[in-house]
């Protein structure tokens, strides 16, 4: 009645039994319950399920797939926060990870295919709209399957992402009621969801005070601390520039406040600034800019989690589909509008 590989913990803690009940119907059925033997014997065989494609050694191994133009092969910034914060969980896990480049496939090999070559167990995967093609032919890999910071409508895989659009609203509120109309909107040059969700923040913000929208405003850049330079030397060099800008990523916003600085302007007493972040961007330099705040760690740690679950023949009634909120951090480089 055993399996190679599960622990006793590992098969109480799915059979809903304890563990010293599982002892005694490995060691002696008949000394337990019909009931309780039937509970541990399908414990047991979701274990085995779980582990048929596990390596020769038994260790999991979960795979980061990346499949958009954002995340890329640059591991830097953002991507760099989810690989490490994925990477922490399986560890602690007795897992693997191994990143995995949809653009290194063998001629003609499917994703499905790719996944049993290197003993893939679980996927984390980081997609945008260009690659919901991907969607269905990952979920016929038929492994446990969460997307990283991608809301979709896919029946068989999970996600866990944030919360930005209603977060963006409040930051562009919070400089509308410190007088500025003017107020510039810098993303990444990829329309990726996260970034149309924050594009749509500063959108309704404006709407609901009967602002006009200055496309002239919206700013389109590389989130890079080149593209937040080259933001404001657009915006200052615009005939009515803006007192004000929200910066949708956090190394744009760092190269903006450095390009300020550089030109003269005060933060925030002659130009206000709000930023993004992922983690810890905002307070790295002085000033510590005002930014809406997402905890890119937590994300990755809980699809890290939930994956080590469903490897370990944890049923769940669907995929799971779980937003975390974001937040809006004042700090000190918003003020009231230039008289």
């Amino acid at each position: 009645m055993s399996r190679e590989g599960a622990t006793v913990r590992d098969i109480a803690s799915i059979a809903g039994v304890s563990a010293a009940s599982v002892s005694r119907a490995l060691r002696d059925p008949e000394s337990v319950s019909d009931r309780t033997r039937q509970l541990v014997r399908v414990a047991l065989d979701q274990i085995e399920e779980a582990r048929v494609s596990s390596r020769p050694n038994g260790v999991s191994t979960i795979g980061c797939l990346f499949i958009d133009a954002t995340s890329g092969p640059r591991f830097s910034g953002f991507d760099a926060t989810i690989w490490s914060g994925l990477a922490r969980v399986a560890i602690r896990h007795g897992a693997e990870i191994l990143l995995m480049n949809i653009d290194r496939r063998r001629p003609h090999e499917s994703i499905r295919d790719m996944i049993v070559r290197r003993n893939i167990q679980a996927l984390a995967i980081r997609c945008d709209e260009g690659a919901r093609d991907f969607l269905e032919e990952v979920a016929h890999a038929g492994v446990p399957t969460i997307a990283v910071a991608y809301k979709h409508d896919h029946p068989r895989i999970g996600y866990v992402c944030v919360r930005s659009r209603e977060t963006s609203r409040d930051a562009v509120n919070h400089l509308i009621h410190l007088g500025h109309r003017r107020i510039g909107f810098c993303r990444n040059i990829v329309l990726d969801q996260d970034h149309a969700d924050r594009e749509h923040g500063y959108l309704d913000a404006l709407g609901q005070q009967d602002i006009e929208i200055d496309r002239s405003l919206m700013i389109t850049t590389p989130a890079d601390a080149d593209g937040g330079v080259t933001a404001i030397n657009r915006l200052l060099a615009l005939p009515n520039p803006p007192t004000a800008v929200y910066f949708a990523d956090p190394i744009p916003t760092i190269g903006a406040l450095r390009r300020l600085h550089e030109v003269g302007r005060r933060v925030p007493d002659d130009f206000s600034v709000v930023g993004f972040d992922d983690d810890n961007a905002r307070r790295l330099g002085n000033p510590v800019y005002t930014s809406v705040c997402q905890d890119a760690p937590a994300m990755a740690e809980m699809t890290a989690q939930l994956l080590c679950r469903m490897m370990l023949g944890a049923q769940m009634n669907a995929p799971p589909r779980i937003e975390l909120d974001s937040y809006l951090e004042v700090n000190s480089t918003t003020g009231r509008v230039p008289v």
